[in-house]
């Protein structure tokens, strides 16, 4: 039988100071805040451990929340001034590895090439996955992003997220304004909220355009290079999404983007005064039937009975000679009606 050993009287392992949690670093701030001349003397006779104190001050100091001075002497930032600077040099951070994650995939994929063939797309299988990578093909951008939005669980939950900041522009890892052009299916303006936010963004320096059919999947383009596809219209829980780095397969997002730009209706033009006259009336009924609004979208936007909608609209197919709603929008803004 072994003998058990005897206890040790060697000293325990220092603590890491990148170790600690933030809720530890953050009971010893609030502490340091909360005295007029704190030291750490006077933390550890509140209570906190020696060590804790020593290692979370070097965290502070790092984080610019507490300056140490060469002797050793504590002088303690505003925290309306030293937090959202420390906030932001960690959103900086933060950025500048998101832009960085297709090289870094780059690395990853060709040291197993070897056993798996890396066609250059990658399934995603969640929203929070497609929020992810969104955001990481995102913060790389240089020049432009294009968007879809169908009419689907995950652009409302873009559209309507309280957190989301719609007017503020859209910034790379790199701090750079980015160009953002987004076609949206017009199913989305039922939703209530929908239409104030796709304003806000609109403000935010998104370029908005409604499509004239329903569009059957959501896309986010960067650059020609890279793309998130979903289908959270058809499967709500976001499975089916691809991270599409595939050169030609992103070319021909790029393309449908494009031509689908073309026929699209700018957000803008819908946001006319209207007066209470018939024929203003019906120029607006003209503009949302461009962009494939449904009567009972008219009929919010108008404030009048969807009754009236169908009639005003009917009327309006029979004086263009149009076979549908559609083609009533497009031959009205041909004729110079809208």
């Amino acid at each position: 039988m072994d003998p058990v050993p005897e206890a040790s009287d060697s000293p325990p392992v220092p603590r890491s100071p990148h170790l600690l949690s933030e809720e530890e670093i953050s009971l010893v701030y609030l502490a340091i805040l909360g005295q007029a001349q704190p030291t750490r003397e006077s933390l550890v006779a509140s209570g906190i451990d020696l060590e804790l104190v020593e290692h979370a001050s070097l965290v502070l100091h790092q984080r610019g929340l507490l300056v140490i001075g060469a002797d050793g002497t504590w002088e303690v930032p505003a925290p309306d001034i030293a937090l959202p600077a420390w906030a932001a040099d960690t959103e900086r951070r933060a950025r500048a590895w998101r832009a960085t994650a297709s090289e870094v995939h780059q690395v990853y994929a060709a040291a197993r090439a070897a056993t798996v063939a890396d066609s250059g797309n990658r399934d995603i299988g969640s929203l929070a996955d497609i929020a992810s990578a969104t955001a990481t093909i995102t913060a790389g951008a240089n020049s432009e992003i294009l968007c879809l939005r169908a009419d689907s669980r995950r652009t409302r939950q873009l559209l309507l997220d309280p957190y989301n900041s719609h007017r503020e522009l859209f910034r790379n890892a790199y701090g750079e304004v980015i160009d953002i052009r987004a076609i949206y299916d017009p199913a989305v303006l039922d939703t209530p909220g929908a239409l104030e936010a796709l304003k806000d963004r609109s403000i935010g320096g998104e370029e908005i355009r409604l499509s004239g059919r329903p569009l059957h999947f959501s896309a986010v383009i960067v650059d020609e290079s890279a793309a998130v596809v979903e289908f959270s219209n058809i499967d709500p829980t976001g499975q089916g999404a691809l991270l599409v780095r595939n050169p030609a397969f992103v070319a021909a997002l790029v393309r449908t983007m494009n031509a689908l730009w073309s026929f699209a209706v700018p957000l803008h033009s819908q946001e006319a005064t209207l007066s209470s006259t018939t024929a203003s009336r019906d120029a607006v009924i003209l503009k949302l039937l461009a962009s494939g609004a449904t009567d009972s979208t008219i009929t919010r936007r108008l404030g009048i009975s969807q009754r009236t909608v169908e009639r005003r609209v009917r009327h309006l197919l029979d004086s263009l000679g149009a076979d549908t709603r559609f083609q009533a929008g497009v031959e009205a803004v041909r004729q110079g009606l809208v």
